[in-house]
């Protein structure tokens, strides 16, 4: 393959793989396809050799092609779409060990992949464009082998056009481009335990640094206005509701399970009545307890 891809350290990443490495892996898998399908074609017939001074066509990853390299000959380079996270159910969890702490979630990578084929000739930029899109869609199990969900369906070709943005300089005036799009998925598995604890509490501290801390278990968050809480200095009646001296008058601060004293916040000498306020509940009957 061409040594335009790049490669990591074996230290950082063993190999290029779905596991460590997807992006990189589904560009290095189709790159790797088309110098195969052109490798074993008899010379005089687009033979690729991994020579680019013997090779008679360029196949690369990158997305820009020099004129003076490719000469006459054409050229196939590769681009990546916008991938997403396809949900497969509730948090995306697939299994649970309550025993460790171990969550484990599984996802859907849907993307496309775009081949460019570039020639100085309309035809045989056509030509070559069928010839690499039939492929992948007649050799799909080859491809899924390597790890793919899904490959090789729905593959559309485009039109010839000017590839502007593909040759680079005015040159790309004297070329064509048609564009195979290829779309592709993965499956992607990833468990979180315990043990990355220390990540997440980094995590929780840099969000708690840059947002506002909420002030109350309730989840109002830290604002101008009061939190749902009045503090009143009259004193409760002296029975609760379950008392045996009730005698079904309404308690005039509410039910029994509103109340609680505590220490005034600004005269600690002093005890006080708090009542809980709850705004989104709906107003209840006067006796009825919350």
């Amino acid at each position: 393959m061409s040594d335009s891809l790049r490669q990591r350290s074996p230290l950082v990443f063993p190999t290029s793989s779905f596991r460590y490495t997807p992006l990189e892996h589904v560009r290095t898998v189709l790159v790797g396809f088309v110098q195969g399908l052109f490798a074993q074609a008899p010379a005089g017939e687009y033979r690729w050799d991994p020579d680019e001074d013997k090779t008679e066509i360029i196949i690369r990853d990158e997305n820009i092609l020099h004129p003076e390299v490719i000469g006459a000959r054409p050229a196939v380079n590769l681009s990546r779409g916008a991938i997403q996270f396809y949900g497969l159910g509730f948090d995306d969890v697939t299994n649970y060990q309550a025993t460790t702490g171990k969550k484990t979630k599984a996802v859907l990578i849907p993307g496309t992949h775009t081949i460019h084929v570039s020639s100085r000739s309309e035809i045989e930029a056509d030509n070559l464009a069928w010839v690499i899109a039939e492929h992948i869609w007649l050799l799909r199990d080859l491809l899924m082998q390597q790890g793919f969900y899904e490959i090789g369906r729905n593959i559309s070709i485009g039109a010839p056009s000017q590839p502007n943005s593909i040759v680079q300089g005015d040159a790309g005036e004297e070329w064509y481009l048609v564009s195979i799009s290829v779309p592709w998925q993965f499956p992607r598995q990833s468990a979180m335990t315990p043990l990355g604890k220390p990540i997440l509490e980094s995590i929780e501290l840099n969000i708690q640094a840059k947002g506002k801390v909420v002030q109350a278990p309730q989840g109002w968050p830290d604002a101008d206005f009061e939190l749902p809480v009045n503090i009143q200095r009259e004193f409760p009646p002296p029975y609760a509701d379950t008392s045996d001296a009730y005698n079904g008058t309404p308690n005039p601060l509410g039910t029994r399970q509103d109340l609680h004293k505590q220490p005034h916040p600004l005269n600690p000498a002093q005890t006080v009545t708090v009542k809980t306020i709850k705004p989104y509940r709906s107003t209840p009957k006067r006796g009825t307890p919350i």
